[in-house]
């Protein structure tokens, strides 16, 4: 009787030995489990993202204020040096007064608003109203423009999107960025010389027309 209490003692003892060995190691491996997931929380790629927004620089805006002088169509006719009909193809980087000594990119609001930007595009001509051009590409400017600093608005500038059709009233470039980027053509009275053509209509500034009748008014003024 003595022998099996004594067995019974040893093998209950042993299951107790076996169940808390058992336990321990569920204890060690939840436990691993738990110290192990915050380091999935932080990463290489989210400090360099965070980074990246801190070095963000915020585009400051700067208007300039113009005024543009009243003219008839027929002052238009007559002062402009070349009336076309194009596409606009490409517009370029913006630049500015001092390009030829820094880009404008690199330049700080404060530099650039001394003299402010300004923006070429290439206009694939269709018709020649008025005057000889004898490449099929003309460089037209605007004077106002963007980089990732400044954003320089003139409102009485026109605006060139691709892919759109202009009818325009030119002359050759001339002032202090002919010195910077020669060889261009500026409109004869900002945006009131630049008709932009949507369907079948000739609009700009200050004039609408049917844009066949305004090409027939143009040949009829030029005889």
């Amino acid at each position: 009787m003595k022998k099996r209490i004594v067995v019974a003692f040893f093998v209950i003892a042993g299951l107790s030995l076996l169940y808390s060995l058992i336990s321990t190691q569920d204890k060690v491996e939840q436990a691993t489990t738990i110290e192990a997931a915050p380091e999935s929380e932080t990463t290489i790629d989210d400090l360099v993202i965070d980074q990246a927004e801190v070095d963000k620089v915020e585009q400051v805006t700067m208007t300039e204020y113009a005024s543009v002088a009243e003219m008839t169509i027929d002052d238009k006719i007559r002062e402009a040096q070349l009336i076309v009909i194009g596409e606009v193809k490409t517009t370029l980087p913006s630049k500015w007064k001092r390009q030829d000594e820094k880009d404008a990119k690199d330049a700080t609001p404060q530099e650039i608003s001394d003299s402010g930007l300004f923006t070429d595009s290439l206009i694939l001509i269709d018709k020649t109203l008025k005057g000889n051009f004898d490449e099929p590409i003309i460089r037209v400017r605007a004077f106002s423009g963007e980089t990732e600093q400044v954003r320089w608005i003139n409102s009485t500038q026109p605006s060139y999107t691709k892919g759109h059709a202009y009818l325009l009233m030119l002359m050759e470039g001339f002032g202090p960025t002919v010195h910077v980027d020669p060889g261009f053509y500026i409109s004869i009275n900002s945006s009131t010389a630049v008709y932009e053509i949507i369907d079948s209509r000739a609009i700009s500034a200050d004039d609408e027309w049917v844009l066949e009748e305004l090409i027939a008014y143009i040949e009829n003024a030029l005889r």
